[in-house]
């Protein structure tokens, strides 16, 4: 039996659809975190990880219905494993994250200076005036006022984005499981 018939189309299917909201989740929670808050408790790991997602999504369903042999699979397990990682980089991050929401990695001006994205409409000025540099032993510095009201709103956010990577991450997995199975012979319901 060859590697064609010990490999169904019908895991492969359902695994890429998982893998499609798995991601469409991932880019919609960040993009709801980022609402929230734009430079604090986030490095947009979200975003720049669903690239691979996606790559490994369409070619998941490629797999499905046109190329079925070992060399196309060999390359969706190098995507899957990828985006495996990248889903360990989320979790990661997002883990973080939920303990130290007033985390920021864009500078102190930045930081200071970044919320929501509704204070660019509404509040920007008292912001502004909120992150004038103050100098200390001739080090200009500000003072990031997260501290004082953190952005607890997104705190949800990024719970539910630490749930979807996990379930992205046992996705890929189960594809690695997959693979090996048809690699090793491993019959799913022949005999």
């Amino acid at each position: 039996m060859g590697f064609e018939k010990r490999f169904p189309k019908w895991i492969t299917a359902i695994l890429a659809l998982a893998q499609v909201v798995l991601t469409a989740a991932i880019i919609g929670l960040e993009f709801g975190s980022f609402y929230y808050d734009v430079a604090h408790g986030t490095i947009w790991a979200g975003f720049w990880a669903s690239l691979v997602f996606i790559k490994t999504f369409l070619m998941m369903f490629c797999i499905t219905c046109c190329c079925r042999g070992r060399c196309c699979a060999t390359y969706i397990l190098i995507l899957n494993i990828f985006s495996g990682a990248l889903a360990c980089v989320i979790i990661y991050f997002d883990a973080y994250f939920i303990g130290n929401l007033c985390k920021c990695y864009l500078g102190e001006n930045l930081c200071c200076s970044l919320r929501g994205i509704s204070t660019f409409n509404s509040n920007y000025g008292n912001v502004v005036k909120d992150c004038i540099p103050i100098s200390s032993n001739g080090v200009q510095t500000v003072i990031d006022s997260c501290h004082l009201s953190p952005p607890t709103s997104k705190l949800s956010f990024l719970k539910a984005q630490l749930g979807c990577a996990i379930g992205m991450l046992a996705v890929c997995g189960l594809y690695v499981v997959l693979y090996l199975f048809a690699c090793f012979g491993i019959c799913f319901g022949h005999g």
